[in-house]
């Protein structure tokens, strides 16, 4: 199984850094952050003035926790330092928030973090066209750029299991043996819908034998017919994070989808779980611009920023996504590389989720999974 669509170039520096020396230089990056106030939504810290259509300020709509407190200290501040630009943190990038600003014409925030499962579903006419310089990055590639967004780390969700599973040590290799409960036997649980992130059609499929560069469109109601016959052996659908690897160190599963950041943790603690890359699904968190920001330019800034090597080597060895140029990969310690995401080695047997699929199909799927859950 091949990334879809696209992998990764080869890029290869004369510069290695160890993991050591990478979070020294992402403390110099930080610009000596640890006696700094890090940067909040109410602006405290600036270099300059902030209000107007200036380019001395920058408001970001994100998710908050800890992502952002890596994100903070390893980009936007370091890039307020080199520029004199303020970063500000809001957020959450709501749709309903965006749309209303856009439509007011009271514009907030400048720039979101999201993707095109974000972007999609509320409209492009709601967000700017990137610069040029923006949409061809070296070493980015170009399917995780879009005129209106602008990719800075890959996630994945994966099939891992307990290693107190009687199957254990001859693992599973697929979805197909995650839908197969004889040989494989014990309770599952996959990504429901209540939370508004799509589930896991696309493992439903896999499980049933299709083809991972075969599975866009969905067939929605092949992936229905396959999550009926794993429902009973579901006792809950995971919706936050945390969920699948508490249910699988509990032993309330022998198996589950995850994301690769939170069992890859579980795993290097010592908690009694597996995973295997095969057949996951990475996603693009992507920055937006919002159509109409005040500080358009300064956004486009802070999006080209983010996107370089040493940047992103920084950030993603402090918060274990995948980074998005795959020039930072040379940058890392190399152990530590090969378990992110965007590892040439692990995109080999990955495919990527199609957002513009479920910017289109979203609400519908959404709302049919909530009632087969229900009954």
């Amino acid at each position: 199984m091949k990334a879809s669509p696209g992998r990764f170039p080869s890029h290869r520096s004369s510069l290695h850094i160890t993991r050591r020396d990478l979070l020294t230089r992402g403390s110099a990056l930080a610009g000596g952050l640890a006696a700094a106030t890090l940067v909040s939504g109410c602006g405290g810290g600036s270099s300059g003035p902030s209000g107007g259509g200036g380019g001395d300020r920058v408001v970001v709509a994100d998710w908050g926790g800890a992502l952002v407190e890596a994100e903070k200290k390893y980009i936007f501040d370091p890039f307020s330092k080199e520029t004199g630009i303020e970063v500000v943190v809001a957020g959450p990038p709501t749709g309903a928030r965006i749309k209303a600003m856009v439509e007011t014409g009271t514009i907030e925030w400048d720039v979101i973090a999201g993707g095109p499962g974000t972007v999609l579903p509320i409209g492009r006419d709601y967000f700017e066209e990137l610069p040029d310089r923006l949409l061809d990055i070296p070493g980015v590639d170009h399917s995780y750029v879009d005129r209106n967004w602008l990719t800075y780390y890959l996630f994945s969700v994966v099939l891992a299991w307990s290693t107190k599973a009687p199957w254990a040590k001859r693992g599973m290799k697929g979805w197909q043996d995650f839908w197969d409960v004889q040989a494989f036997p014990g309770r599952r649980t996959l990504r429901g819908a209540d939370n508004g992130v799509p589930p896991d059609m696309e493992f439903a499929l896999l499980g049933d034998g299709v083809v991972a560069d075969r599975l866009y469109p969905l067939d929605v109601e092949r992936a229905f017919v396959s999550l009926d016959r794993l429902k009973p052996h579901v006792p809950q659908w995971w919706v936050s994070g945390a969920q699948p690897g508490q249910m699988l160190v509990g032993e309330q599963v022998a198996a589950s989808s995850i994301f690769s950041g939170r069992v890859g943790a579980l795993k290097n603690s010592g908690a009694p779980v597996d995973f295997t890359w095969n057949g996951g699904m990475f996603e693009l968190a992507s920055w937006s611009v919002i159509k109409g920001a005040p500080h358009k330019e300064a956004a486009f800034k802070l999006m080209e920023y983010s996107l370089r090597p040493e940047v992103q080597a920084a950030v993603w060895s402090n918060y274990p996504n995948g980074p998005a140029n795959s020039k930072a990969l040379d940058l890392m310690d190399k152990d530590f590389a090969k378990t992110l995401p965007s590892h040439p080695d692990n995109l080999e047997v990955q495919f990527m989720q199609n957002g513009e699929w479920w910017g289109e199909h979203r609400d519908a799927v959404l709302k049919r999974f909530q009632t087969f859950a229900a009954t």
